[in-house]
This record gives structure tokens, C-alpha cells and sequence, in this order.
């Protein structure tokens, strides 16, 4: 593992949104029902061989010893300005005794730290997601890797010099003045002409797809496989992200977002909390090797094994349907609004019940009927359907009537996220999103809409006909929208009603939903980024 055999290696994951089963996704005895979205953040790995000339004498060569490795990563995120890091990474290897395994002397130990020089041409802040998932990824090779060769020297150096470069598709940022596409580059990609700082997310998930896609490449570089791999181990894959992505933010969430970067479009239900609980803080002692055990899914110690539950097979979406997004220029404090409908649901068990009851009952109304509808549509020449949908007067009628039951099941979801909204006091579906989903839903060829995931401010997604023309009358229905009274105002301090802060432009995004998860991509389709 010390030499990868992949000159390059590329991966990318997709973004996501948790259309149904917003706060239930929190509970195991609940599921949350996730689009992958085709939007996707793209990671390339491959050798730094500009190095010690990019770093001088801080990267005049690897530092090796019998006990102890020094090598280093760049990341480079050219779309944004200032955003290309240097990290140094230290791993330090307990000699074995003479006739003494892996196993039983001692395990290992990955230091990832960011440099920071003044004159230096890298970036000074911080970059939590990819330091972290630096430190998880290369911890867990590391280990493995000494695990792996008792019959060889462990203490050779695990790891190259790397050089990283992250991008990402144009949805997941709204343009601003300064974005455009560069004339001698791939024109897949926008440069957005702004600092990380800067950019305005959209909410699809950037953080668990770029965890997921870095933990991917890393993975995949450092493959023992003397081809290049051709599919990743996605169960392995999931445990790691999901693990350096709670450690970067602090907390263990409820996961789905990594689990739609992996898996794409699914049914998911948590994992216990306990099983991440047990891998430790880094570098606190036997990190190494209790993240190996995690991830590879053989802490037995307390039953501590992975329970998370993701059914892709119970997601479908027909093909005469699709869903789009639209972005919403003013964003929610998620962690707040979650805290405060938890409080609620303590202080009144009984009453939440009924409600989470319902709204879990919605959503597996919602999946079954989805199901029906693609069944159906399978069942039936598609050619033979266009032929008699131009042959009919009421076409828009018998389109409505076909979806009639999916709207009505949607809006049910709606009431009762609305009732569960002024219950707890937490803008879930504030008035003003109301009036935005109730006014796309009355345009032709809109089934339905929601605030996805915890609702507030951010966005909405609405399912649709899958037609261009139906896309273009939402987007043009949009621009210069205003709620009736001509103030698009919101609630900016958490309580239902309190309007004080101000909704920006209305957009459709250019995202819509996609079965597949994370993957391996071609790298030439990078060229003049990389």
C-alpha cells in the first residue's frame, strides 16, 4: 500500500433531500424517505509530484523512520478563491517484538495537521470536513494496512505524497455575479468567483456527499488491487463516512444524508448512536484501532454492530414524474429549529405520538404509491400512452386524475407538518412557504410540493410532471415571485407568525432526483481542472 498502483483516481457522490420524514429520521423507530439528487461533488487523488517545490524546505522529502512517517496532502478547491490547503500527515508505527503479530503490538497512529506559514501560498482557515476525513480515511488504511502485512515490514511508510482537488456541480451553490465557466477548461464546471466564505449553499447536502466522495477516492487510491478498481466497497465506505462526517460536525446526526451519498435514493432508518459513540475521539488511545472496527463492522463488544437499515428498492420514482428544487434565497438554522421540536416532543409525548404516527403512516402511503404508479407505467407501451394522451381533448384531466391520489397523499404530509409546525412553535412550514408550495402547486403539471427535511427556509421540492414544458412554466412562474400581500418577509427568530427577516429570489434549480449513489468516474472528464 505504500506505492499506489492508480496514477489517478476519481469519485463523485450525490446530493440529497429528505422529502419525507423530516424529525422522524432522528428516531429508530422511524424512516425518512431520501432522493439522491444528480448534483454531485467530484474528488480527484492522485501523487504530488510538485511537492517539495510547492513546500520547500517544509517538503524536502518523506520523513521516514522505523517507527515513524511524514508525508503530505494538498487540497485544492479551484471553483472558489483562496481555498488550497497543505496538510502534513505524521503516522507513527510501534515496532514489533520479535515473533509479535500486528495485533498484539500496539496500534497505530495518523496525525493530520493543517500548514499554516506566513508567505505561504496556502490557505490559512480551516477546512473541518476534509481535515477530518483526511485524519479517518488515512487512519483506517493505516491500520489496515499493518494488519494486512505480518508477514511483511510494517513500518515502511504507508503513504505518498497526495495531491487533491475537489469540485462541484453548479446547483449546489447559487450563482452570484462573479460565477462563469472558463473558456479554456471543462465547461462542466463553474468557476464561482468567490471565496468559500462567500458562496451561499443551497442545502443539498455538500458536506456528507464531499465526506463520502474524499473517504471514496482515498479508499480507492490506496487499493491493494493491481487494476484500477472498478466498484467501490460501499458498506465500508458508508461506516467510514458516516463516521468522519459526525466528527466533523461535532455530533452524531441521524445519517441520512451519508447514506443517500452512498446509496443514492432510499428508505433509511438510523443507526444507534452507540455504535459511533464507541470509536473514541482522535487520538485518543486505540483510536486507530477501534475505527477499524467500526467500519469493518466487527465491534461485537456490546452488540455494538451496525443496525442502519437503506432500502434503495423501496424508492421509485416514475418516469412520468420528476422532482425539482427550488432554491430559496434565506436560510434556516437547522440545529435550532431541531432542538426546539425535540423539546416539544419531550414536554408532550402523547400529543407528538399521534402526530409522528401520521406523518411515519404518510410517508409509507407515499412510497406505496409511488410504487404503483412506476408498476403500472411498466405494465404499458410508452410509445402507446403518448399516442393517446395527443389524442385526447382533456389530456391535462386524465394526467390529473392519474396523480390525484399521490397529490392528495402529499398534502395530507403537508397538513399535518403544518399542525406539528404550530404545535412546537418551530417554523417547519412557515406561512411564507406555504403560500410559496401552495402557488406551484396549482400550476399545470405540479402534483405536489414540501419543505424538505427539517423545513424552515431554504427550499422546497416539489414532485412533477416529467415534462420540459411543465419545467419551464414553473420557472418562469417564478421569477419576481412575491407572497399576496407583495413582502416575501419570514420568520427569522423561530416563532410561527414573527415576520422579520427577508425572503430573497425564488429559483429552480437544475438538480433532479437520481437512483444512483456514490461511483467512480472517469478522470479525463476533469482535464483542466486537475
Amino acid at each position: 500500500m505504500s506505492a499506489s498502483k492508480h496514477p489517478k483516481i476519481a469519485v463523485s457522490a450525490p446530493g440529497k433531500v429528505l422529502f419525507a420524514g423530516g424529525f422522524l429520521v432522528l428516531d429508530r423507530l422511524h424512516t425518512g424517505l431520501v432522493f439522491g439528487l444528480d448534483a454531485r461533488i467530484h474528488v480527484c487523488v492522485e501523487r504530488w509530484e510538485d511537492c517539495q517545490l510547492e513546500l520547500g524546505k517544509e517538503g524536502s522529502g518523506l520523513a521516514t523512520s522505523q517507527s515513524h512517517s511524514q508525508s503530505y496532502v494538498q487540497v485544492t478547491s479551484p471553483q472558489f478563491r483562496d481555498a488550497r490547503w497543505a496538510y502534513r500527515v505524521s503516522e507513527n508505527i510501534p515496532r514489533l517484538n520479535q515473533g509479535e503479530s500486528p495485533h498484539e503490538g500496539g496500534h497505530v497512529s495518523v496525525d493530520v495537521s493543517q500548514i499554516i506559514e506566513s508567505n505561504s501560498p496556502f490557505t490559512t482557515t480551516s477546512n473541518k470536513f476534509v481535515e477530518t476525513t483526511l485524519r479517518y480515511a488515512l487512519t483506517y488504511l493505516s491500520h489496515r494496512r499493518r494488519a494486512d502485512t505480518e508477514s511483511s515490514s510494517p513500518s515502511q511508510p504507508t503513504f505518498e505524497n497526495l495531491k487533491i482537488t475537489i469540485l462541484a456541480d453548479d446547483d449546489y451553490y447559487s450563482q452570484s455575479a462573479g460565477s462563469s465557466k472558463p473558456q479554456d477548461s471543462n465547461t462542466e464546471f463553474s468557476d464561482f468567483g468567490v471565496t468559500l466564505s462567500q458562496a451561499h449553499k443551497t442545502g443539498l447536502g455538500s458536506s456528507a456527499a464531499l465526506v463520502t466522495a474524499l473517504a471514496g477516492a482515498l479508499l480507492a487510491f490506496h487499493s491493494s488491487n493491481t487494476s484500477i478498481p472498478t466498484a467501490l466497497d460501499l458498506t465500508r465506505l458508508h461506516n467510514l463516512a458516516q463516521a468522519a462526517h459526525c466528527a466533523a460536525q461535532g455530533k452524531i446526526g441521524s445519517g441520512f444524508d451519508v447514506a443517500a451519498a452512498v446509496y443514492g435514493s432510499c428508505l433509511y432508518r438510523r443507526f444507534s448512536p452507540s455504535i459511533l459513540e464507541a470509536i473514541g475521539e482522535a487520538p485518543s488511545a486505540d483510536f486507530s484501532e477501534r475505527l477499524h472496527l467500526c467500519v469493518d463492522d466487527l465491534n461485537l463488544e456490546g452488540n455494538k454492530t451496525w443496525d442502519v437499515e437503506v432500502k434503495s428498492g423501496a424508492v421509485q420514482v416514475p418516469s412520468s414524474l420528476m422532482l425539482v428544487m427550488c432554491d430559496v434565497d434565506c436560510g434556516s438554522e437547522t440545529p435550532g429549529m431541531v432542538r426546539k421540536v425535540l423539546k416539544w416532543r419531550s414536554d408532550n409525548p402523547d400529543e407528538a405520538g399521534v402526530l409522528w404516527t401520521a406523518l411515519q403512516l404518510g410517508q409509507e402511503d407515499l412510497c406505496v404509491e409511488l410504487a404503483r404508479i412506476a408498476e403500472r407505467e411498466g405494465l404499458v407501451d410508452p410509445e402507446e400512452v403518448k399516442a393517446n394522451a395527443a389524442a385526447d381533448a382533456n389530456v391535462e384531466q386524465q394526467l390529473s386524475r392519474k396523480f390525484q391520489p399521490l397529490a392528495d397523499i402529499i398534502s395530507t404530509i403537508r397538513s399535518l407538518v403544518r399542525e406539528m409546525s404550530t404545535k412546537s412553535a418551530v417554523p417547519i412550514e412557515p406561512p411564507v412557504i406555504t403560500e410559496l408550495l401552495d402557488f406551484c402547486t396549482s400550476l399545470p403539471g405540479v402534483v405536489g410540493g414540501v419543505a424538505p427535511g427539517a423545513g424552515g427556509y431554504d427550499a422546497v421540492a416539489l414532485l412533477v410532471r416529467n415534462d420540459p414544458d411543465v419545467v419551464k412554466h414553473i420557472q418562469n412562474k417564478l421569477e419576481g415571485w412575491k407572497t399576496s400581500s407583495g413582502q416575501s418577509t419570514t420568520s427569522g427568530s423561530g416563532d410561527v407568525g414573527d415576520d422579520v427577516a427577508t425572503i430573497g429570489r425564488v429559483r429552480l434549480l437544475g438538480v433532479k432526483q437520481e437512483k444512483e449513489g456514490v461511483r467512480l468516474e472517469e478522470t479525463d472528464r476533469y482535464h483542466g481542472w486537475t
